[in-house]
């Protein structure tokens, strides 16, 4: 008896592997940092925060614009040629966007508290696109509280300043960037310290004498000597100088660049110290 054997059709082999395997080398940077800092905006864009993020900016523009102006226009730390309250709203802005930048700091170690930045280390991101994230989610959260300073005091204290649409603006982009600047000096001492204790009481230890002892309120000329030279050495001073100049339609060169220039200074020592604590998290 014969026994007929089917053949059998073989399987196509794929052809062998001349070089090394292709792996994924993650999203650009930019795609990751736009992605990370979508989702740490999304919860300010809750009612309740969103509420009381606006809330912020009326409170102190009717705290300081009410109780200071009874000072008039003597002692004004632009000069008298502007009103009160225009000098008063780019201190309002600086103020925002500096409180802003500390919570930066506020937020990491949140993250590091629920395990958010344990997971981001398991994921082909860039450890810099996390701490980069952090910075503009709060930058952007402080955008539309400088928006609400500059329409409230319009609205309440009939602010027109000579510099215009555009001198307002600018002070915007500048509180900005200046703000952005600062966040990274609570981004890098969260990440050195990564206890929410120790970060809150040295957030306020710093912001509180850098926003105060400035040119923000009053004239440095009307200040005690020593204090004096700690407003005229202040940062934020020369912030406010900026700012006031753009106001006023008369912003000088000088005073853009020491703003600019400090901003970036900041950003370069406090940025790698960030970078490499947060490697090691």
């Amino acid at each position: 008896m014969t026994v007929i054997e089917a053949e059998v059709p073989s399987q196509p082999t794929a052809p062998p592997r001349t070089g090394p395997a292709e792996q994924w080398g993650g999203s650009s940077l930019f795609t990751q940092t736009l992605a990370l800092t979508g989702r740490s905006v999304r919860p300010y864009l809750q009612a309740g925060v969103l509420v009381v993020t606006f809330i912020e900016p009326l409170v102190m523009l009717l705290m300081f614009g009410g109780v200071l102006r009874v000072l008039g226009d003597t002692g004004l730390p632009g000069g008298t040629d502007m009103s009160y309250i225009a000098n008063l709203v780019p201190a309002i802005m600086i103020i925002t966007s500096v409180a802003a930048g500390a919570q930066a700091g506020n937020g990491l170690i949140n993250d590091l508290r629920n395990d958010v930045i344990t997971r981001f280390h398991t994921m082909p991101i860039s450890r810099f696109s996390v701490l980069l994230a952090r910075s503009l989610a709060d930058g952007a959260r402080s955008f539309y509280q400088l928006i609400a300073v500059a329409v409230l005091a319009a609205l309440i204290f009939g602010f027109d300043p000579p510099g215009g649409i555009l001198g307002v603006v600018g002070s915007i982009l500048l509180s900005l960037f200046v703000g952005w600047s600062m966040s990274w000096i609570f981004i890098a001492l969260a990440a050195v310290l990564r206890n929410g204790d120790v970060l809150r009481m040295i957030t306020t230890l710093c912001t509180f004498p850098l926003l105060f002892a400035s040119n923000a309120f009053v004239a440095p000329e009307s200040m005690p000597v020593w204090l004096r030279v700690v407003a005229e050495a202040n940062p934020i001073s020369y912030a406010n100088d900026a700012m006031r100049g753009m106001v006023a339609g008369q912003a000088t060169f000088a005073e853009l660049i020491a703003t600019l220039g400090v901003s970036c200074l900041l950003v370069a020592v406090c940025a790698p110290i960030a970078h490499r604590s947060f490697r090691v998290l």
